[in-house]
């Protein structure tokens, strides 16, 4: 699947690129990438190890690309990372190009060729979480299908990543989420507070897939004619069916929930109190919304502060809303750089952060 290219840089210098799958004995060649745009201070630690590295490859977790020139030096990288049996979808990620070797134009052809290897497997969808302190990858992903469904809020710890961009005021580092339908083309029935569903059905539409948006008072079976609200229909779990992680060194708790219980206050509530959203400690949260309670959960996070932030949507066999409680931490919308498509998204929840409930755990 090799692909050759010549390419033109603003001074009209040619140089031949070749776009290939990873072989062994690129590793040198894909950590000098990184080192030239982060130095030692990439979030993807294993990135840094060759053997990590060769291991991922050898397990199929991660399919690495790379561009290599005519006189072999390895220009850029590129990863495909797949999240089987967890999620479906396949992870566009890690474009990082050697600096002397940018301004030919090598991103999009290289992200076509991802695109393409991306393709020729089975997977529910594509999926990129580009960054918001350059919108290159947002509006290459853009031509290549991938709509924006919502952002995930303050990931990364910027005094603790260096990069050649600018970062404006936020001290912590957010991501957009960018998906295009592959496979998996009915979302199904979707649980959506009612102050979203406008919001959230023009992002369904535009993926292009099937879905429907149950109503409060939806009539599952009828009782004497009456419509009987779903709460009272589904008979609710008494456990919360959940998982979480935190990263220490970034400050930032992930939390998925695939089913609501009954003690769903009480565990997100005890969670906190175990990880208290002091100082840079944020958190984000991945809730079901195919789950007939996510409505109800919803309520109660915004309650405790969590505000809404899109969707993650087609990656699994579940639907996703995205939430996030930002803590102590400020959040300037204003600083991000983003394409013109993200610019809705981002006015949209700077208006939900700005409605938010402050609510200290």
């Amino acid at each position: 699947m090799n692909k050759s290219l010549t390419l033109k840089n603003h001074q009209n210098q040619s140089l031949n690129f070749t776009l290939r799958l990873y072989q062994e004995g690129d590793e040198q060649g894909m950590i000098a990438c990184i080192l030239d745009e982060y130095g030692d201070t990439y979030f993807k630690r294993d990135f840094y190890n060759v053997d990590l590295l060769e291991k991922a490859a050898k397990e199929g977790r991660i399919t690495f690309l790379v561009a290599e020139t005519e006189d072999n030096d390895i220009a850029g990288m590129l990863i495909l990372k797949q999240f089987y049996p967890k999620e479906a979808m396949c992870e566009i990620a890690s474009q990082i190009f050697r600096k002397k070797y940018r301004g030919y134009g090598l991103a999009m052809p290289f992200f076509m060729y991802g695109m393409e290897v991306l393709m020729s497997k089975f997977y529910s969808a594509a999926f990129c979480l580009p960054v918001l302190f350059h919108n290159i990858t947002q509006r290459l992903l853009y031509r290549l299908g991938l709509c924006a469904t919502g952002l995930v809020i303050n990931v990364f710890d910027m005094d603790k990543i260096s990069h050649s961009y600018t970062n404006g005021r936020n001290n912590k580092h957010s991501q957009g989420i960018q998906v295009r339908a592959l496979w998996k083309t009915d979302a199904g029935v979707l649980y959506i507070p009612k102050e979203h569903q406008t919001f959230c059905q023009a992002v369904y539409k535009r993926l292009g897939v099937d879905f429907c948006i149950a109503e409060p008072t939806d009539p599952f079976p009828k009782q004497n004619r009456k419509i009987v609200p779903f709460h009272a229909v589904y008979v609710q779990p008494e456990n919360t069916d959940f998982n979480w992680k935190n990263d220490e060194i970034q400050q930032s708790l992930e939390i998925y929930i695939y089913q609501v219980g009954k003690d769903f206050k009480q565990q997100i509530s005890q969670l906190h109190s175990q990880i208290p959203l002091k100082g840079k400690q944020t958190a984000n949260i991945f809730l079901n919304i195919n789950d007939v309670y996510a409505v109800w959960a919803y309520e109660l996070l915004q309650e405790m502060g969590y505000f809404f932030t899109g969707l993650k949507p087609l990656c699994s066999g579940q639907e996703y809303m995205v939430l996030h409680h930002c803590g102590d931490v400020e959040i300037y919308f204003n600083d991000y750089i983003v394409s013109d498509e993200f610019v809705v998204i981002v006015d949209y929840i700077k208006k939900c952060y700005e409605n938010r409930c402050k609510f200290v755990f």
